[in-house]
């Protein structure tokens, strides 16, 4: 059978078709779930600072209880090993909220698969031996085989939901038909940042990936592992595409609360909220909160406790609906057999300069409309092709 590509000249006319959809939006075309999970992951060492790993997450738990709002915390394999982070989620954690994995890679993980590490400490940041990436595919799956068992023996089950900064095709596809995992998360689009760069996947809100690409949607249902991907940290959808382009790496203005301007400053909060869900969004709205525990309590302690207050605020006015990953690639795959097309429509910018930025996205390509002044461009333009490897 032939199949047809996807063509730039053919994005670029339903990119406008998609423009002038959004700009004629009804009430009922805007309405649709507006959805926030919150996710602290936990690693078990900090080689860059002398940190207190725990205490975050005793502090973030503790949020979770004041707040009721279901919290995922996804767990790194060094911290699965260490009983004080182990006892503290076994013992404290709220009926609601949830453990998943965490998947960078890291030294006793490795040597328990019969691997060598290569790294400079026992969790390296370095791509060549902090990601799965790093390792040759049937190794990846020794890698999850050695995570998953320990995980199992630790809670007595199998985790639902994983993450990573970014995910490879080869272990997704293994965690799926082998664990049967129901959600994923990974990094938002970032350029140098952390030493790597994704540019140019499935801008926010949740994906279905390609089982060639877990960084590309899948077009066909040949080709559909059936996991959705959701984008994480919140990204400020008029500055951080361009924010530090040109520079070594790109600035981070994300929900992140370690971050100003982003999560750390409750205004760029709340107009970050009010841009993402009291807009026309399509099929639904989305946005993860959280911070990892290596920042350390006190550079997070007071924009997350604003970020849990203003959520539990709105939850409770059914403006949003707080939930776990796993519940969110469950409620996700019980409604869209495919990639649904998505928006984020911010009509204004934080610092009142008069900028604008509609993200448009479907399963074959991405487009953004950048307002700026009196004029609009096309900034951002992406087709998506799921057999790209």
């Amino acid at each position: 059978m032939t199949r047809r590509i996807f063509s730039p000249r053919r994005a670029l006319a339903a990119a406008a078709a998609g423009m002038a959809l959004l700009t004629l939006a009804t009430p009922a075309l805007a309405d649709g779930p507006k959805v926030v999970n919150i996710i602290n992951f936990i690693r078990g060492v900090e080689p860059r600072a002398n940190v207190d790993l725990l205490d975050p997450v005793i502090k973030q738990i503790q949020l979770a209880k004041a707040h009721n709002l279901p919290t995922t915390f996804l767990i790194q394999y060094d911290a699965l090993i260490n009983p004080d982070f182990v006892n503290l989620l076994k013992s404290q954690l709220g009926p609601n909220d949830e453990i998943g994995a965490w998947l960078e890679v890291v030294q006793p993980q490795v040597e328990s698969a019969g691997l060598v590490w290569k790294g400079r400490w026992s969790w390296d940041y370095n791509t060549a031996v902090g990601l799965t990436e790093a390792y040759a595919v049937e190794d990846r799956k020794k890698l999850m085989d050695v995570y998953m068992a320990k995980f199992k023996d630790t809670f007595g089950y199998y985790p639902k939901s994983v993450g990573c900064w970014v995910l490879d095709a080869p272990t997704l596809n293994y965690l799926s038909d082998q664990y049967h995992i129901v959600a994923a998360c990974n990094c938002k689009d970032q350029s140098g940042t952390d030493g790597y760069t994704l540019w140019g996947g499935y801008w926010n809100q949740a994906y279905y990936p390609s089982r060639l690409n877990a960084f590309m949607p899948a077009q066909t249902a040949e080709q559909q592992l059936n996991v959705p991907v959701f984008r994480m940290l919140g990204s400020d959808p008029v500055y951080q595409y361009d924010d530090g382009l040109g520079n070594e790496r790109q600035g981070v203005i994300s929900l992140e609360p370690v971050y100003q301007p982003g999560g750390g400053s409750p205004d760029w909060v709340r107009w970050f909220f009010n841009a993402n869900f009291n807009a026309p969004c399509l099929n639904f709205a989305y946005t993860q909160a959280g911070q990892e525990n290596s920042f350390g309590w006190p550079a997070m302690s007071a924009g997350l406790t604003d970020q849990y207050t203003l959520m539990q605020q709105q939850a409770g006015q059914g403006k949003i609906r707080v939930e776990t990953l796993s519940q969110s690639g469950a409620w996700y795959r019980s409604n869209f057999d495919k990639t649904p097309a998505t928006a984020v429509t911010a009509l204004s910018d934080f610092d009142n300069q008069g900028n604008r930025s509609i993200w448009y996205e479907r399963r074959y390509y991405r487009v953004n409309v950048s307002g700026e002044c009196n004029a609009w461009r096309i900034r951002d333009l992406h087709v998506l092709y799921e057999q790209y490897p």
